[in-house]
């Protein structure tokens, strides 16, 4: 059994800023991930950098979009210096200085036609660093933290938390280490394991909101002009039927759609590359849900409908032309051939998505789409792609101070893992406010 100080679980943004904060302070400090380091990874999301490092690298630079900052119990003026020293870092590792949502006038003109159609525009200063670009630099940032003294443990995909009298015991395989400060930070891909992990510690969570839909793909040119004012705009709507909250996310222009593979079922996202452009763009098109008692357990709802639709796509994502799900018939390969465009995903089944998502869910996708086309039109042509499952899990909500240490002392969680953080930049700010108050609790 090795000794550390602290063990860090999940090597993501929230995982590498965490070290990245520790770094220097004399702890010994162990970076432990099921994955491995970021020229040599596999899985899109396990190892160094976690999902982020296979995305295409969007930073939203506002305490707006990603998180909220009553959550944290920090005003939004400290959370900012926060995204700004998370800015700065990528910077330092190679990020390319580009930004995008900074022209107030253009701002101002996307969001006055925006409510005109009874959409809501998040608007916010982003930095766009490409697929290439993102992985690059996170390869630096590792090897910054590996040069610090930061000790990696890669490749180890961690069985078991055991609280101690003086800490915790993380247990992998064969290995073990011995921690007196433990930052749970296990991303999506290893919330539901954690969630387990804290309930045999005694910790007791809530259960928070989901999102369920699709990834929504068509013609480049339909987000031209709004991806020269914001390259990844965030929109949001009110479906008429139910009320519910729909919004966009992930935008990806003349980007991919991807699959997620996790241990019991299958989802999509999307990407852009730095140097291969396709000639389509794509975005998430998600349902916000919360569920109230009885039926409470959003996690075990999400994945109910992502195991629902992995076994209908036999295995694999669902696509589907927008044309066949309004007209309440399946897509085959036939009728996806007469599409005029090219689905970038071709490891998908083609389908029915309204037999794998919630009626609900499916009216509310197509109402949203209805009035995202006022500002982007053609959006609902009949060619239009959508692919399912995209769903984002953020539900388990555990009882956090305002530096992210839970009820059991010296235990923190952070990134999208711990119910309060959504995307790279709030899940590295998340991470850095772990350490530091490690930090200060060692007077380091």
């Amino acid at each position: 059994m090795r000794t550390v100080d602290v063990a860090i679980l999940g090597a993501g943004p929230a995982g590498l800023f965490a070290a990245n904060a520790l770094s220097g302070s004399g702890l010994r400090v162990v970076l432990i991930d099921r994955g491995d380091e970021p020229s040599l990874r596999t899985h899109i999301s396990y190892g160094v950098g976690g999902a982020g490092a296979f995305s295409d690298g969007k930073l939203n630079l506002t305490p707006d979009i990603g998180g909220d900052p009553e959550t944290f119990g920090r005003s939004t003026g400290e959370l900012q210096a926060y995204i700004n020293r998370v800015d700065e870092t990528f910077t330092r590792f190679g990020a390319p200085q580009k930004y995008s949502g900074e022209n107030e006038d253009d701002l101002r003109r996307l969001k006055e036609t925006a409510t005109r159609a009874g959409i809501e525009f998040i608007s916010g200063r982003q930095r766009h660093m490409g697929t290439l670009h993102v992985r690059d630099a996170i390869d630096s940032f590792y090897r910054h933290l590996l040069e610090a003294g930061i000790e990696p443990a890669l490749n180890c995909r961690v069985d078991k938390i055991e609280r101690t009298s003086s800490g915790f015991v993380v247990s992998g395989g064969d290995l073990q280490w011995e921690a007196r400060y433990l930052i749970a930070a296990p991303g999506r891909a290893g919330a539901y394991w954690f969630r387990e992990q804290a309930a045999t510690l005694g910790i007791e969570t809530s259960y928070g909101p989901i999102d369920v839909g699709v990834r929504v793909e068509f013609p480049a040119e339909l987000y031209t002009a709004v991806e020269k004012v914001m390259y990844d705009a965030k929109l949001r709507v009110r479906t008429t039927s139910y009320d519910d909250m729909v919004r966009t996310f992930c935008t990806n222009p003349r980007g991919f759609v991807v699959r997620e593979t996790y241990d019991d079922f299958s989802l999509v996202n999307g990407h852009a590359e730095n140097d291969r452009k396709t000639d389509n763009t794509n975005f998430a098109l998600l349902s916000h849900i919360e569920l109230t008692d009885p039926v409470e357990d959003t996690t075990e709802y999400g994945r109910a409908i992502a195991k629902l639709a992995t076994t209908i796509g036999g295995g694999r994502p669902i696509v589907q032309r927008l044309k066949d799900l309004r007209g309440g018939r399946r897509s085959t390969a036939e009728r996806l051939a007469r599409a005029t465009i090219r689905p970038t995903l071709e490891d998908a089944t083609p389908g029915d998505i309204s037999m794998a998502l919630p009626h609900r869910v499916v009216g509310n996708l197509l109402e949203a789409l209805d009035q995202l086309n006022h500002i982007l039109p053609g959006l609902t042509s009949d060619n239009t792609l959508l692919y399912a499952p995209e769903i984002k899990f953020y539900d388990t909500r555990y009882p956090v101070t305002q530096d992210m240490e839970t009820p059991v002392p010296g235990l923190y969680v952070a990134g999208d893992a711990s119910g309060h953080c959504r995307g790279i930049v709030y899940s590295a700010v998340s991470g850095n406010i772990a350490a530091e108050a490690i930090r200060r609790r060692e007077g380091r």
